[in-house]
């Protein structure tokens, strides 16, 4: 058939890291793949095989394939990290974004990956460190998760989680006395905002505050 592509290989050498497959095709270009032995004996692959150009691209792609997914067990073996570190990890490899992106959905899947959760144990710390609400989500948010699975866990697991008493636990530690008006109140309210506190949950606080002061 004319302008048929096909692939001759010329070659197959061992090495340390595994066999390489030097191919050469008809258009007169050369490529050089290495292959783990395990790929190695999957493909079936022999010195002077012709290989169609369908056959070529299907195992340059499970090729990488397999290849994207062990650097990202090893990058895994080293510590927690989402979908979306993984892909960017996973890139900086020299990988391209559509084969990383599913790379990090197989490791999902497979368990490798549970976001959810990660999720619960980064709200823990967030909650420890006295965030409110709003700074929790936002903080996922920016690691990478999913806005939706971030406000679906917070709503779910977070819903009796009293922000206005963390809120009071702040104001009684870092601003005693507490303002009462003017400037002192107004920069006390923006700093809790950016702690992620609601006015809600700010107005809820100063009350807490101010019969504990009352009281006292």
């Amino acid at each position: 058939m004319k302008n048929k592509i096909y692939y001759i290989v010329e070659r197959i050498r061992v090495t340390p890291q595994g066999r390489i497959f030097c191919i050469k095709s008809n258009m007169g270009t050369t490529f050089e793949m290495l292959v783990s032995e395990e790929q190695y004996l999957r493909f079936e692959i022999k010195e002077g095989d012709e290989i169609d150009d369908e056959r070529f691209l299907s195992i340059r792609e499970e090729m990488l394939f397999d290849n994207a997914r062990r650097t990202a067990f090893n990058i895994l073996a080293c510590g927690e990290n989402n979908k979306k570190s993984l892909i960017c990890k996973l890139q900086a490899k020299g990988y391209s974004y559509e084969l990383c992106k599913n790379i990090a959905i197989y490791m999902e899947h497979r368990g490798y990956i549970d976001e959810k959760k990660q999720i619960g144990l980064l709200c823990e710390t967030y909650l420890r460190k006295k965030f409110g609400k709003l700074k929790i989500i936002n903080e996922l948010v920016v690691k990478g998760y999913q806005r939706e699975d971030v406000m679906a866990y917070v709503s779910s697991e977070l819903k009796n989680v009293d922000f206005a008493e963390s809120c009071a636990y702040i104001i009684e530690n870092k601003y005693y006395p507490m303002p009462t008006f003017g400037e002192e109140l107004k920069k006390m309210m923006g700093a809790l905002m950016r702690y992620g506190y609601t006015i809600i949950d700010i107005k809820k606080a100063i009350d807490i505050v101010k019969e504990k002061q009352d009281e006292a």
